[in-house]
């Protein structure tokens, strides 16, 4: 079996963490120090899924 089954919402807590993380890197407004709302709304998806 693979990993997947065992852990799939690890991994896309993880997908979710690196999408945020990524948004913020090439964000201007991220960046800048401003709110984003894209930045926001990922940031909340990720603890969701992290809560499971």
């Amino acid at each position: 079996m693979t990993g997947v089954a065992e852990r799939p919402l690890q991994q896309s807590g993880d997908k979710v963490y690196r999408s945020w993380l990524g948004h913020t890197q090439f964000c201007a407004a991220c960046r800048a120090g401003v709110c984003c709302p894209t930045a926001v709304r990922l940031g909340r998806v990720w603890r969701e899924v992290r809560r499971g």
